[in-house]
């Protein structure tokens, strides 16, 4: 996130731990699979060189990391039915 691309929610597929398959849409430009690819090879690069940059990231977000087990047991649902 904080290079502008969305963090993935779920590795795929499950049959391999910490796999991540991307799969970009046909609308994806080359300049944007480009830069996407720059991206992957600069976070790679900062995870050999300063592991616990990328593990605290996102460091430009409000918030940095998310409760996923607690948002899904804390719903917080309107309904204006």
């Amino acid at each position: 996130m904080d290079y502008g691309i969305h963090a993935p929610t779920i590795y795929f597929p499950l049959l391999i731990p910490e796999c991540l398959l991307i799969e970009p849409t046909e609308t994806e430009s080359k300049e944007e699979l480009d830069n996407f690819v720059d991206v992957m090879i600069n976070i790679k690069h900062e995870a050999e060189t300063n592991p616990e940059l990328v593990k605290t990231a996102p460091h430009t977000m409000p918030v940095h990391r998310l409760d996923d087990v607690k948002a899904a047991k804390d719903l917080d649902v309107v309904f204006t039915g």
